[in-house]
Parts: structure tokens; C-alpha cells; sequence
């Protein structure tokens, strides 16, 4: 276990294989960590550590012949807040680099990696799905990782339906990881491991962001001591929502129909969308593959639609120590002290933790479709 920092208990796990507590000695070692988590990108982290040299032979450094601390390691870092932990990472050390000191202090070593859609992008596949809805794909491609911890939480979407193997069969040219993720866009879905709840389990979630449940502590500005963040930006590109229509064959009837997206499925979290903004917004073609029927064809419309509609993004720092909590993506999460525009609720897009021996920050992403709170107050 790592010295207490600000009130937070870190841990490491790492090792080939089953991960385990490192000796004390390493642990006194540690310098920093940083890990990146996303909502749709890959997460990843660096560790780094003093190397310092034996003091019974100068050329030998005893971290360096630590097993977990080696690329193809597994490293799980958890943080306790309070009474409960949470698995910032759970991920595969890809490329360790050693630093020597030059003079300036101890040599370092850096541990660098990605979370465990790592083993999941290592091998490619040419397979066919007969007679599968997307969901039932995903679910499926899953369910072979369930050896690394991984638990499956699929959200099919209601516009998909089973193809006809006598119109239709999907196929798979490349990784798992890649194949889940192009399966996700196509559908607005977001494919992403999340660590936890407990070290060594994860779940691997294929569904739409998920826009709903109970917001986060709410990050605050210009409120004096009440106050927990600063760099705080706001960017809204509402040219960039656009509509998508089009015309589709339905492959059953022969007809041509028309295409066209609507409004957003999703819980709205702004009062003005931009893609209401009959000024800004754009017209796109319906763009497919192959021959889908017409629901088909008006799900797909909608997902390409619904993945432009974000236009406002939130960036900034929190201090940990100020904030009291750790901030997760793919939730939501409170805003307040911006102004009408401003205020309200937001979907956490990513965070990157940055963590040293008395020092935690955290920057974050936030997104909306629009300006506007929906919402007549935030809870601090």
C-alpha cells in the first residue's frame, strides 16, 4: 500500500499473470502515476518509479528484476476515498523504459500500457456472424474474456434486428476490439472497458453512453470556498450537429423509402439542442453498407445523426483534495456557478488522473447537446 496521499489509500497490484501486492521496498519507490480513462478511446496509464542502484554491486538494479514490473505485466491501481474502493486501472504494461539519472537524481523507470482491450486488439479474426443482431455479436465476443475478469453489459440497440442469412451475414475482418468498436458506431453505441468494482473485474460495456442516473458531486466555480475547479473552458460548435437523410431500397418490398433522423433518443441534458437551431445546422446524406430494410436503415440514420449532436465540450482541472470524491466517466455529473447557459447537467467524456506523493488532479471532458440547464438546481 502506498503512503496515504491527501486523504486517499492508493494500492498496486502487478505481476505475470494473476497480479499481486508489490514488496514494501518497491512501493517506496513510487514516484507518479497518470491514468487516462475515456468513454470511447482506449484508456491507458504510466507508472513510474525510482531505480535505484544496489548498494552491494553499483551496476545492478534491483528494481529492474521485479517479474511485475515488466512489459506484459498486469497492473491494477485502486484508490480508497472513504470506505470504498475504486479500480482506476486495470490494464497491460506494454513498453517499460528505464532512464538513467545523468546526475539529475535517480534513474527512473516508466511503466506504460493500456487498459485490457490490450488483449483484446492482439489477434485478428475473419468470422462470420449468421442470424445475429449486433448485440448478440458483442455479447458473444465478450464472453471469451471472461477469464481476465471480464463481465459482459450489453444494450442492444431497438432499431437492430437479426438479418436473414439469405440477404445479409455480418462478417469480421480484424481484431475483437476493433470489430466491437466499428459495431459501436454504427449503432451510437459506445464499446469501453470499465475497471472495477472490485480489483481483478471489469465490465466490458457495449450500450449507449450512459446518460442517465444520479450526477456526480457537482463541480463548482467562481462560489468562493465552495469552489473545487480551475482552467475552466466552455466550447460550443453547434455547426457541427447535423440531420441525416436519405433513401434506402428495402430489400423486402422492393420500395424506395425515404430516410430521415429526428430528434435525439437520448435524456436531454440541454434546454437548447444545437441541432434545433434551424441557423447552424447541417444536412448530411444517409451514408451505408450493404442492403438494410427500412427500420434498419432509419436506426442507422439516427445513430449518425445522434453522433454529431455534442456540440458543447467542458474542459478544466480539479484538485482532489477540494473536489472530495473521484470524478468517473461515463456518467453524469453536476455544474454550477457559470451562468444559465452553463450551469446544469453534463455526460463526463474522460478524465485523466494525475497522481504524485501529495498531489492529485483531475482533468476532465464534458459534453452536452446544447446551452441551457434542464435541471432548476445542482446538488453541491
Amino acid at each position: 500500500m502506498l503512503q496515504e496521499l491527501i486523504g486517499v489509500r492508493l494500492t498496486l497490484l502487478a505481476g505475470q499473470g494473476i497480479p499481486r501486492p508489490l514488496p514494501a521496498e518497491l512501493m517506496e519507490r513510487f514516484v507518479s502515476a497518470e491514468v487516462a480513462i475515456s468513454d470511447r478511446e482506449v484508456s491507458g496509464f504510466e507508472v513510474v518509479f525510482d531505480a535505484i542502484r544496489s548498494p552491494m554491486l553499483a551496476g545492478l538494479f534491483p528494481i529492474m528484476a521485479e517479474p511485475g514490473l515488466k512489459a506484459g505485466s498486469r497492473i491494477v491501481l485502486t484508490a480508497v476515498m472513504g470506505l470504498f474502493p475504486a479500480v482506476l486501472m486495470d490494464g497491460i504494461v506494454e513498453t517499460a523504459e528505464f532512464k538513467p539519472s545523468q546526475g539529475q537524481g535517480p534513474a527512473k523507470l516508466h511503466l506504460r500500457g493500456k487498459d485490457l482491450s490490450f488483449v483484446m486488439d492482439r489477434e485478428e479474426h475473419e468470422q462470420t456472424h449468421p442470424a445475429q443482431g449486433p448485440g448478440e455479436i458483442a455479447t458473444m465476443i465478450l464472453m471469451r474474456y471472461m477469464q481476465y475478469g471480464i463481465a459482459p453489459l450489453v444494450i442492444p440497440p431497438m432499431s437492430a434486428d437479426r438479418p436473414s442469412p439469405t440477404e445479409r451475414v455480418p462478417m469480421q475482418r480484424g481484431t475483437d476490439f476493433a470489430y466491437l468498436k466499428d459495431l459501436a458506431a454504427a449503432h451510437d453505441r459506445i464499446f469501453t472497458i470499465i475497471p472495477g468494482p472490485i480489483p481483478l473485474t471489469s465490465t466490458g460495456y457495449w450500450g449507449p453512453p450512459p446518460r442517465i442516473g444520479l450526477p456526480q458531486r457537482a463541480i463548482t466555480t467562481d462560489m468562493g470556498p465552495d469552489s473545487n475547479v480551475s482552467g475552466l473552458s466552455f466550447e460550443n460548435a453547434a455547426g457541427g450537429a447535423a440531420e441525416v437523410q436519405g433513401q434506402v431500397q428495402d430489400p423486402a418490398t422492393g420500395q424506395t423509402m425515404p430516410v430521415r433522423s429526428t430528434m435525439a433518443l437520448r435524456p436531454p441534458l440541454a434546454a437548447q439542442p444545437s441541432i434545433a437551431n434551424r441557423t447552424t445546422v447541417r444536412t448530411n446524406l444517409f451514408q451505408t453498407e450493404g442492403a438494410p430494410s427500412a427500420a434498419q436503415a432509419m436506426g442507422q440514420a439516427q445513430a449518425q445523426s445522434d453522433a454529431t449532436t455534442d456540440t458543447v465540450k467542458v474542459t478544466g482541472d480539479l484538485d482532489t483534495a477540494r473536489y472530495g470524491a473521484i470524478l468517473a466517466p461515463r456518467g453524469l455529473v453536476g455544474l454550477r456557478g457559470a451562468g444559465l447557459d452553463h450551469d446544469g447537467l453534463y455526460y463526463v467524456q474522460s478524465v485523466v488522473h494525475k497522481i504524485s506523493r501529495g498531489a492529485w488532479t483531475q482533468s476532465f471532458t464534458l459534453n452536452r447537446e446544447g446551452t441551457g440547464t434542464t435541471v432548476p438546481m445542482v446538488l453541491p
